[in-house]
């Protein structure tokens, strides 16, 4: 099955799956719940290792010191 995406009211603690989907989901499935009025883009940790946290957002380390810049050449593109 792949992800699906739909808007749906909470109430009484229950989540209304729309009539389209009920034929397809037949096994359990992960939930992520977020407001409408959020904004902004969603981060899903890697599966099996806990909550998001800092370490999550480690910035990439990229070697450039045989990188080789001509400013001239950037601007003419």
């Amino acid at each position: 099955m792949s992800a699906i995406t739909f808007k749906s009211e909470v109430r009484d603690n229950a989540i209304k799956i729309p009539e389209q989907y009920k034929g397809i989901i037949s096994s359990q499935v992960v939930v992520t719940i977020r407001p409408t009025n959020e904004e902004g883009p969603i981060i899903y940790p890697p599966r099996n290792t806990g909550p998001i946290t800092e370490a999550n957002f480690q910035a990439a380390k990229i070697d450039t010191r045989n990188f080789v810049f001509n400013r001239d050449e950037a601007n003419e593109r």
